[in-house]
C-alpha cells in the first residue's frame, strides 16, 4: 500500500522541524513522523507525489531565503519514495474529478485536483490535514493523521 502525503503534510513536517518552531507545530511533526514510521514498519511505502514537490519548490523560492529553505526541504524529502506524475494514468482521473466536482459547484484548486488524480492512479491513500476537500472526491482514501 502507498500512503501518499499531501503537501500540507510536508509543510507541517518542514516548519516543525525547525528550532524556532512553536511546540504544537514541534507536535504535529512529530505525529507525522510517527505515523510514516508506522506505516512503513508494517511494510506500506511513504510517498510523494511529483506535484507536491513541484509546490515546494516554488514555495522555498516564494520565501526569500531560497538556499535554506531547500536545505529544509531536501532534509525531509530524503526519507520518502518520489512518485511522477504518470501522463497515460493520471489524466483520465483529473478529467473525472474535475468534471464532478465542477458540475456539483464544489471545486477544489488545481495542485489539489492533480495530487488526488495522481492519488487515485496510483490506488493509494492520501494523507491530508486538508481531508474536508479531498472527501469530496468518489474512490479517494482519505487519512488525516492529525486529527
Amino acid at each position: 500500500m502507498i500512503h501518499l502525503l499531501d503537501t500540507d503534510c510536508l509543510i507541517c513536517m518542514i516548519r516543525g522541524g525547525r528550532s524556532s518552531a512553536r511546540r504544537r507545530r514541534r507536535e504535529q511533526s512529530a505525529v507525522l513522523e510517527e505515523n510514516c514510521r508506522r506505516v512503513q514498519a508494517a511494510g506500506d511505502h511513504v510517498g510523494l507525489s511529483a506535484v507536491t514537490v513541484s509546490e515546494l519548490e516554488f514555495g522555498a523560492r516564494l520565501n526569500g531565503r531560497y538556499g535554506q529553505e531547500m536545505a529544509a526541504v531536501r532534509k525531509v524529502l530524503a526519507p520518502f519514495r518520489f512518485y511522477d506524475y504518470d501522463a497515460v494514468q493520471c489524466p483520465p482521473h483529473y478529467g473525472r474529478v474535475r468534471q464532478e466536482l465542477e458540475s456539483s459547484g464544489r471545486s477544489i484548486g488545481c495542485e489539489e485536483l492533480l495530487i488526488a488524480a495522481h492519488a487515485l492512479a496510483l490506488d493509494a491513500i492520501l494523507v491530508t490535514n486538508k481531508d474536508a476537500h479531498f472527501r469530496r472526491i468518489s474512490g479517494l482514501r482519505v487519512v488525516n493523521w492529525l486529527k
